[in-house]
């Protein structure tokens, strides 16, 4: 069977880069023999949606190490699945013609490479937006670079909570610098340099869109905690969202002074997660919490849409789909995230005045406001 993506909803061509990035001034934490590296994928507005090849959802070595840590937390399979690509054309032209776009950072969940929402990445570019997404090497299960290198988890499999809390700690930090190098790097590109290690040519008009006075991030889980400690230490990051992620670093007890918004999983918000109290206690920005009914935690990235079609295949049993994914509609869920994403950046970064003036679709009773 093959798992489809389901189509963006903007009007805009999609296209994507890959880049290798490699950070000379900076020892690698997991590998302190090297320097730190990463991959990103930019996602972008594009000029033409036919004349290249469209990148793979997932390439074949990453869904092999994604299948690998369904297995771990208990997947049965009992049949083959492939994933269908994305809809984003590999190094397309940039559309030059709408001015410079704003820019999304994107960072994933704990061990999870960036394609992991490439849903959500994919629609926000077809809306006219930059998206950024990180894989954070050694970090994520296995990050593939330039020639087919893989480089694997460095994560110790453990269950003890106070080593897990502490791994994800060192990953916060880890993540920050990643991605205010990234930061740094999207400066240079915008200049008309090329960051990319391998000297990978950049698509056309790429550097001519790019607007830096317009920066946002999100994030999954850690990444969502990423986005949050992101905001606090780098200015240049004017509002964020954390989806279903608790809290970790000063941010917790600092709070922040720009646009941020908690979305929860439905057994999530203030009063289950001291982090996000703690938080919700100290920000002094405009702040929004949701709770989005009938979801799981892994429902905020593209597992809510692969899950689910394997269980509908009999491929996995229903109910290892429902503890993971909850039993909110996988399609219906995704719909709400791309909307209410696209709302706040489209409002934070400057399109439109307030959320008073978001589409009345925003307005659906599986995404209860907590006052």
């Amino acid at each position: 069977m093959v798992v489809a993506l389901p189509e963006p909803t903007g009007a805009d061509a999609i296209g994507v880069v890959d880049l290798h990035l490699v950070d000379p001034s900076r020892q690698d934490s997991y590998v302190p023999a090297r320097a730190r590296e990463l991959m990103v994928s930019i996602w972008y507005p594009a000029a033409d949606r036919t004349a290249m090849p469209v990148r793979p959802w997932i390439s074949e070595p990453v869904a092999q190490a994604y299948a690998a840590s369904l297995a771990e937390i208990g997947l049965s399979a009992t049949g083959s699945w492939t994933l269908a690509p994305s809809h984003g054309r590999v190094d397309a032209a940039a559309d030059s013609t709408g001015g410079r776009r704003p820019i999304v950072l994107f960072s994933p969940g704990m061990g999870l490479p960036r394609e992991a929402s490439t849903a959500q990445a994919e629609d926000l570019a077809g809306h006219g937006f930059v998206v950024v997404a990180m894989s954070h090497t050694y970090e994520s299960r296995v990050t593939e670079f330039p020639g087919g290198r893989l480089e694997k988890s460095l994560l110790p499999q453990t269950a003890d909570a106070g080593q897990v809390k502490a791994e994800a700690e060192k990953a916060l930090q880890v993540r920050v610098a990643d991605t205010r190098f990234v930061l740094d790097r999207l400066t240079d590109l915008s200049a008309g340099a090329d960051p990319d290690a391998d000297g990978h040519p950049l698509p056309a008009n790429l550097a001519a869109i790019l607007d830096l006075s317009k920066i946002a991030m999100f994030g999954h889980s850690l990444g969502g905690a990423t986005a949050a400690q992101v905001m606090h230490d780098d200015r240049r990051v004017v509002a964020g969202v954390d989806l279903d992620g608790s809290l970790l670093g000063s941010v917790v007890t600092d709070g922040l002074d720009r646009p941020f918004v908690l979305i929860g999983s439905n057994d999530r918000e203030r009063t289950q997660d001291p982090s996000w109290q703690q938080f919700w206690a100290a920000d002094r920005g405009p702040k929004l919490e949701f709770r989005l009914a009938g979801s799981q935690h892994l429902s905020f990235c593209d597992n809510q849409l692969i899950v689910p079609a394997l269980a509908t295949a009999s491929i996995v049993p229903a109910d290892f789909a429902a503890k993971l994914v909850g039993t909110i509609d996988p399609r219906n869920s995704l719909d709400l995230q791309r909307g209410y994403l696209r709302a706040f950046f489209d409002t934070t970064l400057g399109r439109y005045a307030d959320l008073a003036t978001a589409p009345p679709a925003l307005l659906h009773p599986e995404m209860i406001l907590i006052p």
